[in-house]
């Protein structure tokens, strides 16, 4: 499952990480013969070598939005930070942190590795970008608790 920690645009009908980049904005996706077709370009550096990007004026961007995910863990809710294979970091928010009595401290802050399974929820939740539209939908489940 990927987590997306990140700003998003719309473009053409898909979904794209995206920035500003000196007067335009990047969009950035993996490596597609469609993507590279519509336009996109591979990157030089060694590092993104499996990565391609289009640079676009404000105005051919659809919809533009931040992206933070979140999960519901052992009652409580936690921001995902990442994940890798089927482990991910969790980072408690104030509500967790006062009942695990687990607070930052200098150089550590509190975080947690679960398995999906342990996970009740996740979601996303997006957020407008000034200066963009916002045409998706607040919160979107990934994975919803069955009532």
């Amino acid at each position: 499952m990927e987590i997306r920690n990140d700003c998003y645009a719309k473009y053409r009908g898909g979904e794209y990480r995206f920035f500003e980049k000196d007067n335009s904005y990047r969009l950035q996706a993996s490596i597609s013969q469609n993507l590279l077709n519509l336009g996109f370009k591979k990157y030089t550096q060694k590092e993104l070598k499996e990565k391609i990007y289009i640079d676009l004026d404000i105005n051919e961007i659809v919809s533009a939005y931040q992206v933070s995910t979140y999960c519901k863990y052992k009652g409580f809710v936690f921001f995902i930070e990442n994940s890798f294979e089927d482990i991910f970091t969790l980072l408690p928010l104030k509500e967790a942190q006062e009942h695990f009595r687990d607070f930052p401290h200098h150089g550590y802050d509190p975080s947690y590795e679960a398995k999906e399974n342990e996970m009740e929820e996740i979601w996303e939740e997006r957020k407008p970008i000034e200066g963009f539209a916002f045409d998706v939908e607040p919160i979107f489940f990934i994975k919803k608790k069955e009532t």
